[in-house]
């Protein structure tokens, strides 16, 4: 019998930051072109991460407390959160890609 460990258990999907600060910014009433000056960045930049296209870094993620008040660190947990799903996601997928008996061609 295979032991299962804690590691073992990944959500099907990973959850990038960008996914909260789009309910932050909707439930505050913020536009991301008011939330990208307030941050002192560019528009594209705030869309990229909402969109989940660019991670968040420590100097990001201190904007974004000094914004919305949610500490830097906060956000950087659930950077790195992410980053680890993602891994963890991908290693399980291999192993199941694995485990998989090889199908069998249909003879007519």
């Amino acid at each position: 019998m295979n032991k299962i460990y804690a590691n073992d258990v990944t959500s099907g999907k990973a959850s990038h930051p960008g996914e909260i600060i789009k309910e932050e910014v909707k439930a505050r009433g913020i536009k991301q072109q008011d939330l990208a000056k307030q941050m002192g960045v560019a528009k594209t930049v705030v869309s990229e991460i909402i969109n989940g296209k660019r991670n968040l870094t420590p100097t990001l993620s201190l904007s974004l407390e000094k914004v919305l008040g949610i500490s830097a660190e906060f956000w950087m947990h659930f950077q790195m959160q992410y980053e680890i799903d993602l891994i963890r996601i991908k290693y399980r997928n291999q192993k199941t890609q694995k485990k998989k008996p090889a199908r069998k061609p249909v003879l007519i």
